[in-house]
């Protein structure tokens, strides 16, 4: 075994390899993530921390897998030409070399976006922390063994924090029902609600009749779309009253919130992806003169 010191550790990124103690029982697994300064201090408060050295691999040989700005492998990115009003493309992080990126070939529509070597894009990505705008030049175009792009190292970068239980406003269509047993839904009898705001504790829903008591139980069921797929999503939550000052107001089209119930693991999965993409597409990078001329 090979014994640690806390600067070994990567904090804020998913470990490279398990921590063990002393006698090589598993104090924390690959891949989990340690916080902050403080909690790197209580893994070693007890004593000493290693990791096994199969492979005679150094520290510096295994890094953790994300490049720049903190960003995954398989991290959503959104990607259009520098300077372009666009809708942006999407594409995914699929390596790095040198803090450069390697990126799929972005798609909008189902069409690939026209890139050329060359060409300087702007891109997008949530890091778990932040979304981080940044732009790049494309210093080779590949096409085996399938399309993507690779790009220089980012430049001109910025980060917007996203806290922990981000909101995004919406317009999605959805049937509000009672919970019940049967997983069917009469489109006849069922309310059609509007959802003008959306996070993964909960929704703001106007609809055309009067809301439901607060505290009555509901369930939404409605089509979100994450990386250009349809799914269905059936969440139950129970009925609270809306902020005051919000489309509560509007007395044609009552409105309530809705706080939903502990998510099910492909319901919060999809709703974080669409919060995410939604903060992607609005999110601008400020104009930095002084940072650009320094580059």
């Amino acid at each position: 075994m090979i014994q640690l010191t806390p600067n070994d550790l990567p904090v804020g990124h998913p470990l490279p390899w398990s921590l063990l103690d002393g006698d090589g029982n598993l104090v924390l697994g690959s891949g989990n993530i340690i916080p902050d300064a403080r909690d790197l201090a209580l893994v070693f408060r007890h004593g000493t921390v290693c990791r096994d050295d199969a492979g005679g691999e150094t520290a510096d040989e295994m890094r953790p897998a994300s490049g720049p700005l903190g960003l995954q492998v398989g991290t959503l990115l959104h990607v259009k030409l520098d300077g372009e009003a666009a809708r942006p493309a999407a594409s995914r992080l699929i390596g790095f070399i040198e803090q450069g990126l390697f990126v799929t070939w972005p798609q909008l529509g189902g069409r690939d976006l026209p890139l050329q070597a060359g060409d300087g894009v702007v891109l997008r990505g949530f890091s778990g922390q932040a979304i981080h705008s940044f732009t790049s030049t494309i210093t080779a175009v590949c096409r085996s063994p399938f399309r993507y792009l690779v790009l220089s190292a980012p430049v001109q970068q910025h980060a917007t924090p996203v806290r922990k239980a981000a909101r995004v406003p919406t317009r999605l269509a959805a049937y509000l029902t009672e919970p019940g047993d049967d997983d069917g839904i009469d489109r006849s009898v069922a309310r059609l609600s509007l959802l003008s705001d959306l996070s993964t504790g909960g929704a703001l829903v106007q609809t055309t009749a009067p809301a439901p008591a607060p505290g009555s139980r509901v369930r939404l069921r409605f089509n979100l779309r994450t990386a250009s797929l349809d799914s269905e999503v059936v969440i139950d939550g129970w009925v609270r009253m809306a902020p005051a000052g919000t489309a509560g107001d509007d007395a044609d089209f009552p409105a309530f919130g809705i706080a939903f119930d502990v998510l099910a693991e492909r319901e919060l999965t999809l709703l974080q992806c669409y919060i995410y993409e939604q903060l992607l597409s609005s999110t601008r990078m400020p104009v930095q003169p002084a940072a650009v001329a320094a580059v």
